[in-house]
Parts: structure tokens; sequence; C-alpha cells
């Protein structure tokens, strides 16, 4: 946790006054648009979904040696690298913990963004596309950049397993939020 916090601590005020100004603008955005008043409430899911994309977006595309350029490696066959990671390693903790990294990073993405559509038919496959989107663009800056990171149709997949599995727990949480105000 240290580490992260030294390799990104920089970046937090920025991330900040960027989510405020996207909350402003989407606020000004949905008044101006004639659909009623808007709400502050209902711009948290708004803003905690802009703040998982910019974690996303720090956490994937930062450089692995901050100030200089490294060559990144690139996979695009589906499950080459997990087979290469689970079967050839003698410790299977380091491939584990990058593949559960990929999914966890994209649950509260997908937690968020169908709390955002939650008023819309198939939130988990909405919420999964966009997962899946994003995690494209991820991929893509990472090929074109000299971040030293690598394209992987495997991190891909992941990532949308990680969204959708956000979309479910959204559900889940829907349905026992319900439950416990019928109670009442």
């Amino acid at each position: 946790m240290i580490q992260l916090w030294r390799q990104f601590s920089w970046v937090i005020p920025i991330l900040a006054l960027v989510t405020a100004a996207l909350v402003t603008v989407v606020y000004i955005w949905k008044n101006h648009r004639g659909k009623g008043e808007a709400r502050w409430a209902d711009l948290i899911p708004v803003l905690f979904t802009l703040i998982s994309t910019g974690g996303i977006f720090l956490i994937t595309l930062s450089p692995l040696v901050p100030g200089v350029a490294l060559e990144g490696g690139t996979n695009f066959r589906p499950f080459d690298n997990l087979r290469l990671n689970l079967v050839y390693r003698t410790h299977l903790d380091i491939p584990i913990r990058n593949l559960s990294a990929n999914i966890v990073l994209f649950i509260p993405f997908g937690f968020f963004y169908s709390w955002w559509i939650r008023n819309r038919r198939w939130i988990v496959i909405k919420s999964t596309i966009a997962g899946s989107v994003l995690s494209i663009i991820v991929e893509v800056t990472q090929y074109f950049l000299p971040l030293g990171r690598s394209t992987d149709i495997d991190d891909w997949m992941m990532n949308t397993i990680g969204a959708f599995l956000g979309g479910i727990l959204f559900l889940l949480f829907i349905k026992g939020y319900k439950q416990v105000m019928k109670r009442k």
C-alpha cells in the first residue's frame, strides 16, 4: 500500500478536481436537456463511476518505470498467458494475483455503472459491454504508448468478467435492499 501511495499520491488532487468538474458538467447538462431537475443524489453513481474509471486509468496506464520509455509485450491469443503462467510457474501466487487483480479492478466500475443506469433494461449486459469497451481502450492505449506494459487479450477477458461481476453484485444488492425495505 505504501508503494501505491508513493507512486500515485500526486494524482489524487488532480483526480478530485477532474471528478468535481465532470459532475458539475453532467449536472448542468442534465438540467439543460429538459429532463427535469437533476438531484445531486442522482449524480452519486456518476461520480463513483468516474472515480473508478480514473482509478482504472491510473493503475493501468501509469508507466512501469516512471520517466523511462519502455516497450511492452503483446498477446493476442486467448488464454495463452494464462496457460503459461498457470502451467509453467513453480509458484502460483503471482499468476493468481494477476488474474484476480484484473477481475477485481473492474468490479467497482461494473457496480457503479449499473447503479448509474439502474432504470434501464439489460443492466448487466450494458455494464459488461461498457467495461469491455473501457478495457479495450486501456489495452489499445498500452499498445501504442511506451509505458512498458503488455497488451494482453487475457487482461481484456478478465476485466470484462470483472465488469460482469460488478453488474451482478449490483443486482444482488438491489434485491437485498428491496427485501430489507419490505420487512420494515
